[in-house]
C-alpha cells in the first residue's frame, strides 16, 4: 500500500502520535483544577502545539525502523518514558495530595514552589509595602513567623511559601497579571506549568526544525529524554521561571536568525530583564556584529522596565537597587540555603563552590571571597562568549553556543539548583551528532548524561563528590558546545528539514 503523502510512513506517524499525546499528557489532567474558560484555552493550546510539532517532523526519520530497528525501540521507550513522567506530573499539579505525582515522593520536593514566591511578591508589591524584598516577609529566612502576615487574599499560598524574591521588579508584572485572573494559587501552578510544559514542546521542535539535517533531526528524536529528564521535571513542578527564561531566550535567538529583530528582542529583553543571565548572550550578537538585534534587545528592555514603573511604582525599584541588588552581590539574598546539606551539595553555581568549601570547615571561605569567584566566572564567560560569536558558523554551531552560554550564564549565580541543567541536556542532545557509531562517544555520552541529571540524593563526601562530577560533566559539554573545531560544510549549511 502506498504511504500518503500528507502522513508520511509509520515513523513519521509514530512521532506525531507522541507530538499528540504529549500535549494532552500535559493539560488533560488538569482541566478539573483550570475551570471551564481557562481549560478551554488550555485545550486550544495543546491542539495548537501538537499541530505545529505534526508539522516540523522531518521526512529523513521515514524508514528509520528499517536502518536502526534497535534506536528505534529505544527512542519509542524514551518516548513512553516521557509520557508517563509529564503525565504524572500534570496529574500531581491538578491535585497536591496525588504525591505519587511528585519527581520524588518527599514532602520537602512535593510541598516546594519556586512560584510561590513571584506570587507573596507581587502581593505585597499590589498592597504598596515599603520593601517587597525584605527577608521577614519569606520563611526560608524568617520561618513560620512569615507565614502569619501571609498574603490571605490568594487561597491555598500559605502551606508552599517558603523562597524569597530574588528577581527585578518588572518580573512582577506576570504574576500581578496572574492575580487579577484568579486569586487561587492551585489554579495559577496547575495553569503555569501548562504554558512551561507546552512551550518547552513548542521551542524544542521549532529549534529541532532550525537546525535541520542530521543534526537537527537527532535533536528532534531526543526531545523525549530532554522532557522526561529528573532537571525539566524537577523546573516544571517547582513552576520556577527558569525554564520560561531558556525557552525565550532560544525562541528569541531563532527569530533573531529568522530575521525578526523586533520580536526577537522583546522575548529576549523580558529573559534579561527577569533573570539577568540571558545578558551573556547579548555579548555573542556584539562580536558577531549583530547591531540592530542588540539595539532591539536594549530598546525593549528599557520598554519593560518603564511599563514595570509605571504599573508598579518606583517603592519595589528603590528597594532593589538600595537592598536587594547589593545583598544578591555579596551572597547574602541565598544565605538562606547554607544550613541545608543537599542544597550545598546540589548547588552548581561557581560562587556556591565556596559555600561547599566552608561546609567542610575551610577556613576563610565567605561570601566576599564568593563573590569575587563569580566576578572572575564573569569576565570568563564574556570573553567565552565573544570568542564563540567570532568563530560559530552553521546552525547546529550557533544553537550550541546559545544553550552553553545560558548554562553557565545560569552556572554564575550564587544559587544554582539542579533545574538549571535543562539546556545542559538539551545541549547534549545537540552535540549527539558527533557520535557517529563510536561505541566510546556512546558510552560518553551516557555517561555524561546521567551524571548531568543527577542522581538520588546521598549523603556526606559521596553526595558532594557524586555531585561536583556532574557539575564537571556539565562545564565539559558547555565548554566542548562552545570551543569545538568548525563544523564541517555539510553542517555549516544545513538548512531546515523540509515538512510533509
Amino acid at each position: 500500500m502506498a504511504r500518503s503523502p500528507a502522513l508520511g510512513g509509520l515513523e513519521q506517524g509514530a512521532v506525531r502520535l507522541f507530538g499528540l499525546l504529549i500535549c494532552l499528557a500535559v493539560v488533560l489532567p488538569t482541566l478539573p483544577r483550570l475551570g471551564v474558560v481557562a481549560g478551554a484555552l488550555a485545550l486550544v493550546l495543546a491542539a495548537s502545539s501538537a499541530w505545529l510539532v505534526w508539522r516540523w517532523i522531518p521526512i529523513s526519520i521515514a524508514g528509520a525502523r528499517q536502518r536502526r530497528p534497535v534506536v528505534a525501540v529505544l527512542w519509542a521507550l524514551g518516548a513512553l518514558v516521557a509520557l508517563l513522567q509529564i503525565g504524572r506530573l500534570s496529574a500531581f499539579m491538578d491535585d497536591p495530595d496525588r504525591i505519587w505525582g511528585s519527581v520524588v515522593p518527599d514532602p520537602v520536593a512535593a510541598d516546594h514552589a519556586c512560584l510561590s514566591a513571584y506570587l507573596v511578591a507581587a502581593d505585597l508589591s499590589r498592597r504598596g509595602t515599603q520593601n517587597l524584598y525584605d527577608e521577614r516577609h519569606y520563611p526560608a529566612f524568617a520561618g513560620d513567623a512569615a507565614r502569619l502576615i501571609a498574603p490571605t487574599t490568594i487561597r491555598g499560598l500559605k502551606k508552599w511559601m517558603d523562597d524569597p524574591y530574588e528577581y527585578p521588579p518588572p518580573f512582577l508584572l506576570f504574576p500581578r497579571a496572574a492575580l487579577l485572573v484568579t486569586d487561587d494559587f492551585l489554579a495559577i501552578r496547575a495553569g503555569w506549568f501548562v504554558v512551561q510544559a507546552l512551550g518547552l514542546v513548542v521551542v524544542g521542535a521549532w529549534l529541532a526544525r532550525w537546525i535541520g539535517g542530521r543534526n537537527g533531526e537527532l535533536a528532534f528524536l531526543l526531545l523525549p529524554l530532554v522532557l522526561a529528564s529528573l532537571p525539566t521535571i524537577l523546573g516544571l513542578q517547582f513552576g520556577q521561571f527558569h525554564v520560561a527564561t531558556l525557552l525565550l531566550s532560544v525562541a528569541a535567538m531563532i527569530c533573531f536568525a529568522e530575521r525578526r529583530p523586533a520580536v526577537g528582542g522583546a522575548l529576549l529583553a523580558v529573559a534579561t530583564v527577569s533573570k539577568l543571565f540571558p545578558a551573556f548572550l547579548l555579548a555573542y550578537l556584539l562580536a558577531r556584529r549583530r547591531w540592530r538585534e542588540v539595539a532591539w534587545t536594549l530598546g525593549a528592555c528599557v520598554v519593560f522596565s518603564l511599563v514595570g514603573l509605571a504599573v508598579l511604582g518606583w517603592t519595589p525599584f528603590e528597594a532593589f537597587l538600595t537592598y536587594q541588588l547589593p545583598r544578591i552581590h555579596t551572597g547574602e539574598a541565598f544565605a538562606f540555603y547554607e544550613h541545608e546539606e543537599l542544597v550545598v551539595s546540589r548547588n552548581l553555581g561557581i560562587p556556591g563552590l565556596v559555600t561547599k568549601l566552608h561546609w567542610f570547615g575551610l577556613p576563610g571561605m565567605t561570601h566576599g571571597v564568593g563573590a569575587a569567584l563569580g566576578w572572575l566566572f564573569t569576565f570568563l564567560l564574556v570573553w567565552l562568549a565573544w570568542a564563540a560569536g567570532r568563530r560559530a558558523e552553521g546552525r547546529v554551531a550557533e544553537a550550541r553556543v546559545w544553550l552553553a552560554l545560558l548554562t553557565l550564564g545560569a552556572f554564575r549565580s550564587p544559587l544554582a539548583p539542579p533545574y538549571v541543567t535543562i539546556s545542559t541536556l538539551w545541549l547534549l542532545s545537540l552535540l549527539a551528532g558527533e557520535i557517529r557509531g563510536r561505541t566510546s562517544w556512546i558510552v560518553g555520552f551516557v555517561v555524561a548524561w546521567l551524571l548531568i541529571m543527577g542522581v538520588p540524593p546521598l549523603t556526606g563526601p559521596a553526595e558532594f563528590i557524586v555531585s561536583f562530577l556532574g557539575q564537571l560533566a556539565g562545564l565539559a559539554v558547555c565548554i566542548w558546545g562552545l570551543r569545538r573545531p568548525r563544523p564541517a560544510p555539510s553542517d555549516a549549511t544545513a538548512t531546515a528539514p523540509s515538512v510533509s
